[in-house]
């Protein structure tokens, strides 16, 4: 038996404000009252403006009654997300009703378990400064991956990047020490999505929307689901319902009725 309310998905959201009250909204409007985000959401990015994003967001989640847990992208600022204080559900507060999932934790949200595998490499990083716009601690390490997996099972995976096996061409035609680096995540990613065959993860980075399965030696199958950026009002969020088994995961219409 289904849900009587579906948990929200997000990808991207790069610290686009309106973007971001329209999705949770949305959202809401079909019943969401839990939300998790895979990363690069801007969380406490740096300049004269910083903190106003999400002190305006979250007087809006207030307001709608959702709580948003976001598990860190390689835009989002990573001093902030590893010193927060974690709490027993698993999660650190940085406001009221804005969640952090740290990488290689994870928590419960509508009768799931939900892990967390943020974090990836900026390909462009040559072209950022340090403390600015980019963080060098923004990939998960062996440690984070080792702990995910001893902790046990899982219902689903929040992370940044895709696992390797996902295919997926990207914007940038890149050096091949890039692409090496950057394949790191993905294939420490894939190595916790076998350990665990985790039956869902849903991931952004992308820019793109993506639905793949990943087939184990077993038989079981991982669905990955790579969600779009912010202004894809078909690609960048997902409704889930949990109860049945498959869970009945549907795209999420941003900005309009869905139907």
């Amino acid at each position: 038996m289904q849900s009587s309310r579906p948990l929200a998905i997000f990808g991207d959201w790069h610290g686009d404000l309106n973007w971001a009250l329209t999705a949770v909204r949305s959202a809401a409007r079909e019943g969401a009252r839990s939300a998790l985000h895979v990363g690069d959401f801007g969380l406490d990015w740096p300049g004269a403006k910083r903190g106003r994003y999400e002190s305006k967001l979250n007087k809006y989640l207030e307001d709608l009654g959702v709580v948003l847990t976001v598990s860190g992208g390689n835009h989002d600022c990573w001093p902030t997300l590893v010193a927060l204080p974690v709490g027993a559900d698993g999660t650190a507060t940085f406001r009221s009703n804005i969640k952090v999932l740290p990488r290689g934790g994870r928590t419960a949200m509508e009768d799931l378990t939900v892990g967390g595998f943020g974090g990836a490499f900026s390909v462009d990083f040559e072209h950022r400064t340090e403390g600015k716009d980019w963080w060098p601690d923004e990939e998960p390490t062996l440690g984070e991956a080792e702990k995910l997996v001893a902790s046990g099972p899982l219902d689903i995976l929040i992370s940044h990047d895709a696992p390797a096996g996902v295919p997926l061409t990207g914007d940038f035609q890149l050096r091949p020490e890039l692409a090496e680096r950057a394949d790191r995540t993905r294939l420490l990613l894939r190595q916790v999505v076998d350990s665990l065959a985790v039956p869902y993860v849903f991931c952004g980075h992308w820019h793109q929307r993506r639905i793949h399965e990943l087939v184990h030696p077993d038989g079981r199958i991982t669905r990955v689901d790579v969600l779009n950026m912010e202004k894809s009002p078909s690609g960048n969020g997902v409704l889930v319902w949990t109860g049945d088994s498959p869970l009945l995961i549907e795209t999420l219409h941003i900005g309009g009725s869905q139907t």
